[in-house]
């Protein structure tokens, strides 16, 4: 396989903003192109590294995984890998339906397969009129149109797929999640979770202190093991959560961890600080959605998995991946929040500016998971099964610990 090529996701949320599914990113090349010149062939690649090279379960967890895919895949039986509830098959707003499309589509549906419909403008085509039943979820642009065109195409929408969810597109700043949500919009996609709603504020919520102060003795750098005992111990919330995260299956212990000293002998002090933090962040913000502890986890054992052999700048990685999301879990500016925490000067610059060491890593971190192949070619050539494999690894371990601190996923 190209080392060009890369498969990322992006998450899908309900109105309660509850990770929904994921839709599967393929790019392939410098120039972002989302297919090969054979849309089939496009979808092959896709479900070759999905099923093959990660496993559907690492790389969507019990979400519904979204795969685009062109009517002429769906006869060639390539699609039968796919778990039929939980795979959902995208096609293109303005794909053309044939009648042996049409009998394909509505063949695979009643085999149990979901489809869904992205980039829709109009519902006044016959040919979609003729596979409305087998549509599951309709994607809508939020920014192709004004509210007064969405409204009516919403309307439109819910008249001819009366069963199916409509999806907003292109939701990347709050602001806009409220504007979908307000136009009755049940599914929406884009980053906008990751990004904190108030910035300013003339006094710091008393949670907020303390979680930075936590925060701030469980990273100084000489602390000791005494010290981190003591104060994982004082906080119940979080000696419960740190326990039952490392007694857990995800980190593969023969024995059972019975007290926080045991925890740190069994997985050294660095990870059951690492812990620390990540708890403390998804115990004590001001508004936690899963998908922000499941990003900061995929994004540490990414960022730590490109660091290479050096444990330094390893450690430093996985320590700004976690703490990548501070200004979104506690509605804060990410400025304010550092200047409270004792971090090595390569971590800070990373998450205050992006430079140096660690912010390499953490720039092509952020670039694979918007599936931007033009950052990726410059930030790290020839790295694509490198990449692949890291983030395979860290979305595992970020579906792990969505499973023990949230539990099962929304239902359909």
């Amino acid at each position: 396989m190209p080392t060009n090529v890369f498969l990322g996701r992006q998450p899908i949320f309900d109105r309660k903003r509850r990770t929904y599914a994921y839709e599967l990113l393929y790019r392939n090349g410098s120039d972002n192109a989302a297919f090969f010149e054979d849309p089939d062939d496009a979808t092959r690649r896709v479900l070759e590294m999905a099923m093959l090279e990660w496993g559907f379960d690492r790389v969507v967890g019990d979400r519904y995984g979204f795969i685009n895919a062109a009517p002429g895949i769906l006869a060639s039986g390539v699609l039968e890998l796919l778990p039929a509830d939980r795979a959902v098959i995208e096609l293109a707003g303005d794909v053309l339906l044939d009648a042996a499309a049409v009998d394909t589509i509505r063949t695979a549906h009643d085999a149990g397969l979901r489809f869904a419909l992205d980039d829709v403008t109009t519902a006044d085509r016959e040919d979609i009129a003729a596979i409305a039943h087998c549509i599951s979820v309709v994607k809508v642009d939020l920014r192709a149109l004004g509210d007064g065109d969405l409204t009516a195409l919403t309307t439109e929408l819910r008249r001819v797929f009366p069963k199916a969810l409509l999806l907003a597109q292109k939701v990347e700043e709050p602001e806009e999640f409220t504007r979908a949500s307000e136009l009755g919009f049940d599914l929406f996609q884009g980053y906008f979770f990751a990004k904190p709603e108030v910035m300013n504020r003339s006094e710091r919520p008393a949670n907020l202190t303390a979680a930075l102060q936590l925060m701030g003795e469980v990273n100084q750098p000489e602390v000791d093991l005494d010290r981190v005992e003591e104060l994982i111990a004082n906080d119940p919330t979080l000696a419960y959560g740190l326990l039952r995260l490392v007694n857990s299956s995800s980190y593969g212990l023969t024995v059972h961890v019975q007290s926080i000293r045991h925890a740190i002998m069994m997985l050294g002090l660095g990870q059951v600080r690492h812990l620390a933090l990540l708890l403390t962040m998804a115990t004590k913000g001001q508004r936690v959605d899963e998908e922000l502890i499941v990003l900061a986890a995929t994004r540490a054992k990414m960022a730590a998995g490109l660091a290479g052999d050096d444990l330094q700048l390893a450690n430093g990685c996985f320590t700004a991946g976690l703490l990548s999301v501070i200004d979104a879990v506690f509605q804060a500016p990410m400025a304010e929040l550092v200047a409270d925490l004792p971090l090595q000067q390569d971590v800070r610059k990373a998450l205050l500016d992006g430079s140096g060491p660690v912010g390499a890593v953490l720039a092509a971190v952020f670039a694979f998971e918007r599936a931007d192949t033009a950052a990726l070619d410059r930030l790290r050539p020839d790295d694509g099964a490198q990449l692949r494999e890291v983030f395979g690894e860290g979305a595992a371990w970020g579906e792990s610990l969505r499973r023990e601190l949230v539990g099962t996923r929304p239902g359909p």
